[in-house]
C-alpha cells in the first residue's frame, strides 16, 4: 500500500467527504452543537456528488437559505405531522429527499410517502455511507445526466418526478422536473397524505403545479 493509499484510509469519512465537496455556502463560520454542528463549523453548508447532496448552512447568504429558515413549520416541514422539533432537517438529495437530524441518529424522508428510514447513528457513520452509495442515497447519477443535457441545478431548486416514483415513475430524465425545493415537499405531503389515507382501490389525485 503506497504513502497516498495509507494517508487515504487514516482519513475521517468527514474528512473525506469534506475533500469531494464544494467550498463552503456561507462566509461566515457555522454554529451548532454535538457532531452536526462541528460538520457546520468546518464547513458551514457545501454541495457534493456533482450538486446533487446539499447540505443547509447555519446563516443565509445570497439565494442559499439558513438551516433555521428551511426547518420552518410553514415553509413545509410542518406538512409532515411526524417531523416534530427533535428532527433537523440539514441536508437533501437531488429528488428533495431529507437528510435529518435527532439524537436517535440521522433519517432520510421519503417525500412521497412520509416515511423516514434511519442511515445512520450519527453525523460521521452518515458521512460513511454516503461515501459508500453515493448513487443511492444522492441520486447523483441522476443529477450528472440532467445537467449535461439542461445545465446546471440552480440554488434552491430540486429535481422532482413528473410521476411519483411511488406511483410507479420511471427513475430517468424523462420523468424530471425542475422544481422549487419546498414547494415540492408541500406537493408531496399531499400525496403523502393521500396514500396513507386512500382506502384500497381509491384514486389519488396530483396536485403539481
Amino acid at each position: 500500500m503506497s504513502d497516498e493509499d495509507i494517508s487515504g484510509a487514516l482519513k475521517s469519512p468527514v474528512d473525506r467527504l469534506l475533500e469531494i465537496s464544494s467550498p463552503a455556502l456561507a462566509d461566515e463560520e457555522g454554529s451548532g452543537t454535538g457532531e452536526l454542528g462541528e460538520l457546520l463549523r468546518r464547513r458551514n453548508g457545501f454541495y457534493a456528488f456533482l450538486g446533487a447532496l446539499h447540505v443547509f448552512p447555519t446563516v443565509a447568504s445570497g439565494e442559499e437559505i439558513s438551516q433555521a429558515e428551511w426547518n420552518a413549520d410553514a415553509l413545509w416541514k410542518g406538512s409532515y405531522p411526524n417531523l416534530g422539533a427533535e428532527y433537523t432537517a440539514f441536508a437533501e438529495d437531488v429528488f428533495g429527499g431529507q437528510f435529518l437530524h435527532s439524537e436517535s441518529g440521522v433519517f432520510q424522508l421519503e417525500p412521497e410517502t412520509g416515511e423516514l428510514e434511519r442511515i445512520s447513528a450519527d453525523i460521521p457513520d452518515w458521512c460513511a455511507a454516503l461515501l459508500e452509495e453515493p448513487e443511492v442515497l444522492t441520486g447523483y447519477p441522476l443529477a450528472e445526466e440532467w445537467q449535461e443535457r439542461h445545465g446546471r441545478l440552480p440554488i434552491g431548486k430540486r429535481l422532482i418526478p413528473r410521476t411519483p416514483f411511488v406511483l410507479g415513475g420511471d427513475f430517468a430524465c424523462e420523468n424530471l422536473m425542475l422544481v422549487d425545493s419546498a414547494e415540492s415537499l408541500r406537493w408531496r405531503a399531499e400525496l403523502a397524505a393521500q396514500i396513507r389515507d386512500v382506502p384500497d382501490g381509491g384514486k389519488i389525485v396530483l396536485r403539481y403545479g
